[in-house]
């Protein structure tokens, strides 16, 4: 059975999985052929050990950068030790004028873990991607 979701891909495309699996090539792949098709796409990675700009040409940033050859095509590298230390402060600073030191300890703690990091890459993707009326943009 042919795959024809390309053909009518929805907005966002995510692509998740273990090491090793073909994520990173699996995507590009696509987010090329949406450039191709005439879709501006902007390919985000999450990985902190991201190879994309060996495979793209571009410099790794955390602001979206074109990728030569490809118009439509930018790619976005959100570091997501970064990402995290930054959700984490803007979190905390929210609670200074009113939490004790003890609220803000056991917030600090929860705040600790693999979920925060991936919330925070998400949040900073989120951030990163304005919404293009005009022509609608694809996040792979």
């Amino acid at each position: 059975m042919p795959m024809n979701w390309l053909q009518q891909p929805t907005r966002h495309l995510f692509f998740t999985g273990k090491g090793g699996v073909g994520k990173t090539s699996l995507s590009t792949a696509t987010a090329i052929a949406l450039a191709d098709a005439g879709k501006r796409v902007l390919l985000v990675s999450t990985d902190a050990a991201s190879n994309l700009d060996e495979m793209l040409g571009v410099p790794l940033s955390n602001a979206p950068l074109p990728v030569p050859g490809v118009p439509g095509l930018s790619l976005l590298n959100i570091d997501p030790n970064r990402a995290a230390e930054s959700y984490r402060s803007r979190v905390l600073l929210q609670m200074e004028a009113s939490a004790t030191e003890a609220e803000i300890a056991t917030v600090r703690e929860q705040l600790s873990g693999a979920c925060t990091t991936e919330i925070a890459s998400f949040d900073m993707c989120r951030c990163s991607f304005s919404p293009a009326p005009a022509a609608k943009k694809r996040l792979v």
